[in-house]
């Protein structure tokens, strides 16, 4: 490993010290360490400059830090090593004291990775916009606050319903614990392949989420009187005007994270941040047989 970029929350004093203290660690041991603290786009000069040559990228924050990380790291396919300054989050998880024993890891090249299915957006009908890349989530919403918006739903170009709802949100497996869980959508184990199809506040009787194969594509048209916007992993809203539709379905490159094994399991993860009731019976008697 020869190259780390850092990308930080600035408006997190422990965050930033927890990258000073990292990058001082990485640079004694001869890793060039750099630092993005302000928001820019793929494809940019910034952007270009920062990613050349990295080996890996850190981010030290938050999840929203983490999904700002993964959008630039995966045009380089990049590894990401979530630092956690905050809550408990579900895609960062490691403790700043801990960062220097699963860096010298990497360093060992003896870190595990795993790969994190994202989904893509293209314009489809009479929609116009550069194609967005999403780890957690794709929205399809509305644009006026006091208004619904009906978006049809095709699977595989096969019509299933046409939505009255506030919007609809497209998830990967890593994203059914953000914004999907929040509209009733299920929890899924991160590495299981899927999309997720989850309506918001639905004006209708079927309000159900949809588990669909990670091979299906999703399309989503806007229909009725109402112009919708579409956002990626929450970022800048684009303009979909009605007749426009978005196709959403597996990303050619997805997320590369670095989680070590001796990590909580996903579920223990999901316990504790969820606080879900309950004592472990196996922390009296042992597991069950």
């Amino acid at each position: 490993m020869k190259r780390v970029g850092f990308v930080v929350h600035p408006d997190r004093e422990p965050a930033v010290w927890a990258a000073d203290r990292l990058s001082g660690w990485l640079e004694e041991r001869g890793v060039e360490a750099r630092r993005l603290t302000e928001d820019v786009k793929v494809g940019s000069e910034a952007a270009t400059i920062f990613t050349d040559g990295l080996d890996l990228i850190v981010s030290v924050g938050g999840d929203g830090t983490f999904l700002r990380a993964a959008h630039l790291s995966h045009p380089v396919a990049c590894p990401i090593l979530g630092i956690k300054v905050g809550r408990l989050g579900f895609l960062t998880e490691i403790e700043p004291d801990h960062a220097p024993a699963i860096l010298q890891r990497f360093l060992d090249g003896a870190a595990v990775i795993e790969d994190r299915l994202a989904v893509l957006a293209e314009p489809s009908g009479t929609a116009s916009f550069e194609p967005q890349w999403a780890l957690n989530e794709m929205m399809v919403e509305k644009r006026a606050r006091h208004r619904i918006i009906h978006l049809a739903l095709f699977v595989d170009d096969v019509y299933v319903t046409t939505f009255s709802a506030d919007g609809v949100i497209v998830a990967t497996p890593t994203g059914s614990t953000a914004y999907s869980f929040s509209a009733g959508g299920p929890i899924v184990t991160p590495t299981i392949e899927c999309i997720l199809v989850t309506p918001v506040a639905a004006h209708m009787v079927f309000d159900r989420s949809l588990v669909l194969s990670a091979d299906e594509q999703v399309t989503l048209e806007v229909v009725g009187e109402e112009d919708g916007l579409l956002s990626a992993d929450g970022r800048e809203s684009l303009e979909l005007p009605v007749g426009a539709a978005v196709r959403i379905g597996r990303a050619r490159t997805s997320a590369r994270v670095v989680r070590p094994s001796d990590m909580p399991d996903f579920h223990a993860i999901v316990r504790e941040k969820f606080d879900l009731p309950g004592e472990d019976p196996g922390a009296r008697h042992g597991p069950p047989a």
